[in-house]
Order: C-alpha cells, then structure tokens, then sequence
C-alpha cells in the first residue's frame, strides 16, 4: 500500500507572506527570526565535532570530510572543508544510522539514451526539495522561499557560501544568466518553460536584489511554483547553469563563440554550449562543467564500459554531526547494452541499488530466489502507474485519413474491447494484475472505478459491432477500410529496451492477434530508446505504447495520460496539441489542425487549475479535466501489474526500504542517497 495519502494535497495550505522554517536542520540547529542558522554549541559539541551521538553506523571517528578529501587538504588541493560549506550547510538526517566514508555504488546503464536513472540516481537539487513521502517541501539550495499574499510574487534566497563543484560561489549571477540567457534564450530553450510562464503564458520578471536573493514575479497568482521548484528539471531551471564556466561559450559573452564552435566541430555556438551545458546531458558528458550535485562527471557515459561519478568537495550538506556528504566516494554506471546481460549481473550482486529495466514481475522470482547467493534484498516499491502499458494512437498524424481514424472514438473504444486483458496477465504478467484503463489508480484522490475500467471487458462481438456501426467496412482478408478509404493497417512503435520493453513487444504481438479478430492489421515495430524517442519528438509514428505516467502521486503534474499537456514532451496521442499548449503557440505552424473542442476546454481549465490558490477547488477543477477524459476516452490502458522492486546490497545502508516508483518522484532520489553509506557491518 502507498504512503500516500489520498487526501492531502502536495502542498498543504500554509499563511502567505510566511518565512518557511527548514525541515533539513536537525535538533542541532535553531530558527531565528523565521531564518534558519546552525549553532556550534547545541548538546555540547562544536559543529565540526567527530564525537557521535547517534546509533549504529561507523561515524563516531570519521572525521569532518571523506578522506580522500582530507589527503587533498593535506596536499594543498583543497582549501579545509569548513571553508569549503556555506554558512549554514543543509543537515541531513539519517534514515537509519550514521554512516561511514567511503564505497562504490555500482548500477548500470544501457547507455548514452539512459538518461532517466542518471537523473534518477544522482540529479535532485532543485531551489526546494520533496521529502521522502512526497508530501511536503523542504529548503534546500533556497534557505529561505517567501510568497506574497496571492502567490503571483516570490522572493527566493540562496543558501549563502554554496559553491559549484570547482570552488567558485553559487550566486544570483547564475540565476540571471540561467534565467535570461539559457531559459529565455530561444536558440537554447525551444518555448517558455511552463514552470516560469505566468497565467498569461509569458515569462515571469526576474529581480536581482543582492548576491543571494532574487525576486520571481508573475502577472497574475501561480500557487503552484512552490511544488515546480521542488521538481527534477523544474526546480534547477534556476540553479544547473554556472555562469562562470558557461559564458565562454555564449554568443552573447563572446563574439568568437560561434567560430570557436565551427572550429571544434559543432554546427555553430548553439550546439556546441547544448553539447557542454545543456541541462538534459551536462552532468554525463562533460567532466568539466561544474555542478552543485553530490557527486561529479569523472569518465563520462560516452566511453565505453562504464561511466564514474565522484564525491563533490564541495557539496553543501553534512550530517548531523557535521560531516560533509556524500558518504559514498563515487557512483559507477555499467553500461550494459543488453537488459537480460544486465539482469544477471544483478542477481550476481554486482549492484548495490538498482530498480530499473529488468524490475518487473517476469524477473522477480529469480531476483528473490537469488537474494542469499547475491548478497542483496529484494525491496517492493509502490506503484504509480495506472497501467503498465497504455496504447496511444497519434491524432496529430500527418496523413489527415489517420488522424480520421485515430481521431475516432468508437474505434478507440472497439480495439480497446478487442483486448483479452486476462490472456495477457496469464501469459506476461504471471497471473498477476488487473485489467485497467489510463485513470488515476485506487489509492489517488481523483480514483473513479468507473474511469478506470471503462470498456475493458473483453468483448469481439461489441468491438465488431462498433466498428460496423461506424462504417469499417472488412474486405475479402478480413482486415477492415474506413469510410474515408483508409486501410486498418497500422503499426505500434515500441522501445524495446525500456523497463517493461520485451514485455510490451509480447503483448502487442498478442495484442495483433486479438485485433486481427476486429479487423485491424497490426505491425509491430520495436526500437531502441533512442530511436524510439527521436520518432516521438518528430511526431513520426502511427501507435506507440508507454507506462501509464499520472496514476498516483502525481496526477495533476503528468497529465499526458489525461490531455494534450504534461510532461516528457506531452501527451503521445498528441504531441502537436500539447505543444500547443506547452509553448503557447511557438509551434502552430507545424500543428496539422487546431485542438478539438475537448482538448481547449481541457486547456482553459488547466490555466484555471494552475492559477487556483486553494487545493480543494484545484482539485475540483482537475476532476473536471478527468470527467473529459473519461468522456473523449483518448488512449487505451492494458494490465496494472504488481509493484515493481529493487534490488538493495545487503551492504548498503540507509536507503529505508519501500518507494514510490516514479518518474516524477525521481525515484531514488527523495530517499536521499547522499546519505546512503557502505559497510560490511
């Protein structure tokens, strides 16, 4: 079951024009004037003291830094790590015990296309910061998060002396120049990032007050930028960008960039500043950028065998004793092509903690039956999804007859009663799961029963019947033609190399032989991520299935499921209505046709959602959202399977055990690895 709970919002109401107190300081710290600062003298020890007070753990001698530090520090490398920290570091406290330096934590990759458990792994230090349940916010790069009465003015500052990874100071020029220069730049950010558009669509107006506090104003009340600094991507658009080490390659801080550009190889200075500072690819290919992450770039992915991420000297959080995190001395990422390759280093115990590609209910038994041999455990996560495969047919196609058909609710409706969802449980998901549509699952607060199982009975006879009624005429093979004289023949394009990817390729060649029944000839296309994901963001594809994003814990941030909006590029049954709305137009002239009438009205209402100051009539205003959604039916859900798991070293300590899994969440990262430490003990 979910820690989530149902009926608590993301963000609980709290008084406007409030400092907010920082949930990361421990009892050895001390709010004053609704400012946070650390005191050296609570329970009789100097802050950098290496007398423990906790249980367990090995950190009683360990000293203020890693040793690897410390020798640097004796060398003359490094300045001594108190001048290293800012002036109020960020206390983390220990899931479990206090921890210990040094280890390796080893987990894989298939590659450079990867990118999602890099971010999950090792890229969480937005202005704010979720807690491990999702369920609040906590300061983190801001120590201090200040709203106006109606939310449309906040005033952020920036914890004071945190350093990138090479020494320089974090500042407010970093925040101007992300801002401005990279976020506002149309050359390097296609659209306004919808985290800084106010509710008029247009960017927010940016303030610098002081080396350390800025001011964010929106023309109207955004309630929601509190949550959207507290998330991945959307909470460092202020903060992944230093100035001092990316000015030089920025056409507008030097005249040569773009023939210093040319002259390395890239296309001009835009792709040569994306290849070395881009927000998405930085941190994995670039040793040298700087970074306020807990550990940085050393080999990067881009070599074969493996890429290595060491401890940041730099890093701004300590223990409760005062010692600087991370305790673990580097994070290394097998790249392993092959998911089945990647399973058996697995139960080999070759990983410290791994939840990703082979982690579902087909490799469970043996990962279980594998635990003592490979020195790990096997950790059930909490499902978020609604389903673990949804079916989007793309009603933005090029050809205008597709769309037709695509477009189509009674044929959605039919292919979706022409599933056998209790075959494919029995053959794929080992008689484990549940037939369910693209709905906010049992345990959201938004869960409509009915929503959630709409047309998943398996039924030919209706779907035959529906598409008759309809006018899908079946020729002398069987395979039906619609009115417009469009041919029932489609193919599904899948990553054949994401989490559940061999799994989806099985059940969409099942799936080909139950539509076949209603008509519809069916080619199944499996691709590498890549490639899959390039034919997505150039609206090159007919079908493509994905998990069901959005059905527990964050609903009304990854909407793709639900209308043309959301994240990773919006929804796949229209990628051009969703960058419509995304970008506010920037992309219209590409858009085939204009959003149909339900998808505006889900648009109006989501600017509506967005611009709501109190939760409870957000949430009323997403159910409306829902009630279209449910109505337009646009995408078709499979099988909600059992949770997906981990696999955690019997060596690693202090990751706490059960998570949500979700991209959104960023699983592991609101768990805190910083503080995850190595011990045989």
């Amino acid at each position: 079951m979910s820690t989530h709970n149902p009926q608590s919002s993301l963000f609980e109401k709290r008084p406007r024009s409030v400092r907010w107190p920082d949930p990361s300081l421990s009892r050895r710290s001390l709010v004053v004037s609704g400012a946070t600062a650390l005191t050296a003298s609570a329970a009789g020890c100097g802050f950098f003291s290496t007398e423990s007070d906790a249980d367990g753990g090995g950190g009683g001698d360990k000293g203020p830094e890693a040793p690897m530090l410390a020798e640097r520090v004796e060398a003359g490398d490094l300045p001594p790590v108190e001048e290293r920290l800012p002036k109020e570091p960020v206390v983390i406290k220990a899931t479990d015990s206090i921890g210990v330096y040094g280890g390796t934590w080893n987990t894989a990759i298939t590659g450079a296309s990867d990118g999602p458990w890099l971010w999950r792994t090792l890229a969480y230090e937005p202005l704010l910061k979720r807690s491990r349940d999702w369920q609040t916010a906590e300061l983190n790069l801001a120590s201090a998060f200040e709203s106006n009465a109606d939310a449309s003015e906040f005033t952020i500052t920036l914890r004071e002396g945190v350093k990138w990874s090479d020494g320089e100071p974090f500042t407010t020029a970093d925040v101007e120049f992300a801002y401005n220069d990279v976020n506002l730049n149309a050359e390097l950010t296609q659209g306004i990032p919808p985290e800084l558009a106010g509710p008029d669509g247009q960017p927010g107006e940016l303030e610098i007050v002081d080396d350390y506090t800025f001011i964010y104003r929106f023309s109207g009340p955004k309630p929601l930028f509190e949550e959207d600094m507290s998330r991945g991507t959307s909470g460092q658009r202020f903060t992944f960008y230093p100035r001092h080490y990316l000015e030089q390659f920025h056409i507008d801080y030097n005249e040569a960039a773009e023939d210093e550009a040319i002259a390395e190889g890239y296309d001009g200075w835009v792709s040569r500043f994306t290849a070395l500072g881009n927000l998405w690819n930085f941190m994995w290919e670039n040793p040298d950028l700087p970074t306020l992450l807990a550990w940085v770039c050393k080999q990067p992915v881009s070599d074969a065998g493996e890429a290595v991420f060491e401890r940041n000297p730099y890093y701004y959080k300590v223990d409760e004793e005062g010692s600087q995190l991370p305790y673990i001395d580097e994070v290394r990422y097998a790249i392993v092509g092959d998911v089945e390759t990647m399973f058996a280093h697995a139960i080999n115990g070759d990983y410290d903690f791994h939840s990703r590609h082979f982690n579902d209910n087909a490799h469970r038994a043996d990962a279980v039956d594998n635990e003592a041999a490979g020195g790990y455990t096997v950790v059930d996560l909490e499902s978020t999804y609604s389903s673990d495969m949804n079916i989007a047919f793309n009603m933005n196609h090029e050809d205008a007859a597709v769309r037709e058909v695509f477009q189509d609710k009674q044929f959605r409706i039919a292919m979706s009663h022409a599933i056998n969802r209790q075959e494919l449980i029995d053959v794929l998901w080992n008689r484990v799961g549940e037939p369910a549509q693209a709905a906010p699952m049992p345990d959201s607060r938004f869960y409509d029963e009915e929503f959630a199982t709409q047309y998943t009975e398996f039924d030919l006879d209706t779907a035959n019947q529906l598409l008759d009624d309809a006018g899908y005429t079946a020729g002398s093979d069987g395979i039906r033609t619609a009115a417009n004289g469009t041919r029932l023949e489609f193919t599904v394009l899948v990553a054949d190399d994401a989490l559940l990817g061999s799994t989806w390729v099985n059940a969409m060649d099942m799936i080909k032989d139950m539509w076949a029944e209603a008509g519809l000839e069916l080619h199944v296309n499996s691709q590498p991520r890549e490639n899959w994901q390039s034919a997505l963001d150039e609206n090159d594809f007919q079908i493509v299935v994905w998990t069901g994003d959005g059905g527990s814990i964050d609903e009304t941030i990854a909407t793709q499921w639900y209308m043309a909006g959301g994240q990773a590029g919006g929804a796949m049954f229209a990628r051009q209505w969703s960058a419509h709305y995304i970008q506010r137009g920037a992309q219209d002239e590409e858009m085939h046709e204009p959003p149909s009438e339900p998808i505006a009205q889900q648009h109006d209402l989501y600017d509506q959602f967005l611009a709501e100051p109190d939760p409870d009539a957000r949430d009323e205003i997403f159910r409306q959202i829902l009630g279209i959604a449910k109505e337009e039916f646009y995408a078709i859900g499979t099988v909600r399977g059992p949770a997906p798991w981990a696999i955690v070293s019997d060596q690693l300590h202090n990751v706490g055990g059960s998570m949500p899994e979700n991209p959104t969440y960023g699983t592991p990262c609101p768990a805190k690895p910083e503080q995850w430490y190595i011990s045989e003990e």
